[in-house]
């Protein structure tokens, strides 16, 4: 009998290698997907080498068309040029179905020196513009007020407004594909597939692969949080000011204080006051790291860098977790959070660590609803208290997550994973309320060093300290232009269309760094798009498809909680202040990664599993050669 059984489950593999016929169709798919994407993103696409030199940081821009279309938005391709930085390359369009090519080398008034343009794709022949003759070629539209040529030949473009404009006509091309070097090309993609998949096998059981991206993801923080200069990252300054204070205090300092007049920002504002715990804590590992020596904002960062060592040998060591953690690997922008001091990584470590809790089975919270006596897990509620309450002291933007842990223990109620009974209810009331106080004792001690007047003191020390365009009292057209927008007649369609408000909060969702100025091309975000789409696709018609009633109801909590996130973050953008910033989306991580923990075996999981790897090696990409390549570093 055993005999047949083994036989029977050879039979449903291939000879040699191992792989089941499913997981064969899965790799010949997913080949069949690259070979294409291939084809048309490679292939059947052109690319741009530029060498330049320009005066102004702007936006050099390629239209095309062909025979008798107009140019449009929707067939271009940009880049940012900056100075100090000549070489610059991307892709556009299939030379082979256009006509027409039009070249805006800025969208301000700018000097920029075009040195070189280099046109190339497969099959066809190259468009080369080096000397003043090929140069000469390009015949000037609109919005330019000279163009002249230096001795070693480059075309001087003198812009005088922002849509300064050349165009070149491209001569009859005969598209001479080389097949053999295709194919060739092609068979390469299938059998890196087959020899990635046989290398990598052990690693898919549990996930395991998952422990060596999560290693090199804290490889590349602790990387950036050593070189990188201080305050090149999103108001770090005010938040080391912030921990500098509780190095040597326990107590929260009286408003507008002459000690910590320089923790205050130009809004006015000291994070001091924020009623984030983050603070306090980060000052203690301060205290303790005191006797090195290290520059405060060094100690601080690797504060930060500890909290996502710890959540990465946690997953490390367990497998639920393990999964858990996969929405943290599909945006380079969740990585350095955790690469400078800010108060966003520790809310994002404190809902984690609540995931952990949630997803392991023998937790401190498992075992504290285990049908036990009170007298043996009366430490498991109190920690179990104490760890909640961590969530009532992070940004108002985390309480969206609370907001999603009420519906998921209702879910769970209802999936019958924790018992609707008198027992539990009043466990959970415990927890909550050892949250609660632990809560009020924290912030009593706020209000009674500045009293019930809080608010209005808050008030009057950003009246008095905050620069003009940014304090309350300001006049509103005196005020700084993306504050009270909505105030200002700015409609909620301009928001989004004109101030690409939902664009911007895209990019900064994965991968924008320092001040929002160190970024990738616009045709890496593009391909993120769609990669993106890709995974949120599977995703969302795996569970749709075969979650049945359980998944789909978890799933609808998630989007709800989501969506009512995000929804909330454009108005505060549009009726206070224009943020368009991923970090306030981070809330959204915790819940994917506990709809994920509770999905995962619905997933269409080859296809899911190698879309998440895109993500992350787009990340990666990101993280080293956009952040860390451009961000301003010590010793360079």
């Amino acid at each position: 009998m055993a005999k047949g059984k083994e036989n029977l489950h050879i039979g449903n593999r291939w000879p040699l290698s191992g792989f089941t016929g499913r997981q064969h169709i899965a790799i010949l798919i997913l080949g069949i997907i690259l070979s294409l994407c291939y084809h048309h993103l490679v292939v059947k696409r052109a690319v741009v080498d530029l060498r330049l030199d320009t005066d102004t940081r702007t936006v050099f821009k390629v239209y095309w068309a062909a025979a008798g279309q107009l140019y449009s938005e929707k067939r271009m391709t940009r880049v940012v040029i900056s100075p100090g930085r000549s070489d610059y390359s991307f892709r556009i369009c299939n030379l082979a179905a256009i006509k027409k090519i039009r070249i805006d080398v800025a969208e301000k008034p700018a000097r920029v020196g075009l040195h070189e343009i280099r046109i190339s794709q497969e099959g066809l022949p190259e468009l080369h513009f080096a000397s003043p003759a090929a140069f000469k070629k390009l015949i000037p539209l609109t919005g330019i007020a000279s163009i002249t040529f230096d001795r070693s030949g480059t075309m001087q473009v003198v812009a005088d407004n922002g849509d300064p404009q050349m165009e070149f006509l491209l001569p009859p091309m005969v598209y001479r594909p080389d097949y053999l070097a295709e194919g060739m090309r092609v068979l390469c993609i299938f059998g890196l597939l087959y020899l990635l998949a046989m290398a990598s096998r052990p690693l898919w059981d549990d996930y395991n692969y998952l422990s060596f991206l999560v290693i090199f993801v804290l490889a590349l923080v602790v990387v950036m949080a050593s070189v990188s200069k201080y305050n090149k990252h999103p108001d770090e300054f005010v938040h080391v000011y912030a921990a500098e204070y509780y190095q040597n205090h326990l107590l929260p300092p009286e408003i507008g204080s002459p000690e910590i007049r320089h923790t205050y920002s130009p809004y006015g504002v000291s994070r001091l006051f924020s009623g984030e715990i983050v603070y306090l804590l980060a000052g203690k590992f301060m205290e303790l790291f005191a006797p090195f020596h290290l520059p405060s904002y060094l100690i601080l960062r690797f504060f930060n860098v500890t909290l996502f060592a710890v959540l990465c040998f946690l997953a490390i060591g367990s497998s639920p977790f393990r999964i858990a953690m996969l929405p943290v690997l599909i945006s380079p922008q969740i990585w350095y959070v955790f690469s400078y001091f800010n108060s966003d990584a520790f809310a994002l470590f404190v809902c984690m660590i609540v995931v952990y809790v949630l997803v392991r089975e023998k937790s401190f919270f498992w075992q504290a609803m285990a049908e036990v006596p009170l007298r043996k897990i009366w430490f498991k509620l109190l920690l179990s208290g104490l760890l909640f309450s961590l969530l009532l002291f992070s940004k108002l933007n985390f309480y969206f997550f609370i907001i999603f842990l009420f519906l998921y223990l209702a879910w769970l109620f209802w999936r019958r994973e924790l018992r609707l009974n008198k027992k539990t209810l009043c466990r959970l009331g415990m927890i909550g309320a050892i949250a609660l106080v632990a809560f009020s004792l924290v912030r009593g001690t706020d209000y009674a060093v500045n009293g019930l007047d809080r608010s209005a003191k808050l008030l009057a020390c950003r009246e008095r300290l905050a620069e003009k365009p940014y304090k309350p009292g300001t006049p509103l057209d005196q005020k700084n232009v993306f504050l009270q927008m909505k105030d200002r007649g700015v409609t909620l369609k301009a928001l989004l269309q004109l101030d690409r408000w939902g664009e911007k909060s895209f990019r900064t969702s994965f991968g924008v760094y320092g001040y929002t100025s160190v970024s990738a091309s616009f045709a890496f975000y593009n391909q993120v798009r769609y990669v993106g789409l890709a995974l949120l696709g599977v995703f969302l018609l795996s569970i749709a498809l075969r979650g049945g009633w359980s998944g789909n109801v978890l799933l609808s909590a998630t989007m709800l909680s989501a969506v009512a996130l995000i929804v909330v973050a454009c108005y505060h953008s549009w009726t206070v202040d224009f943020q368009a910033q991923g970090r306030y989306f981070l809330p959204i991580i915790p819940m994917l990664a506990l709809l994920i923990h509770h999905e995962e075996r619905h997933l269409f999981r080859p296809l899911f599993q190698w879309l998440v790897l895109a993500m992350y090696f787009l990340g990666t990409y990101s993280f080293i050669f956009v952040g860390l390549h451009d961000i301003a570093k010590y010793g360079s």
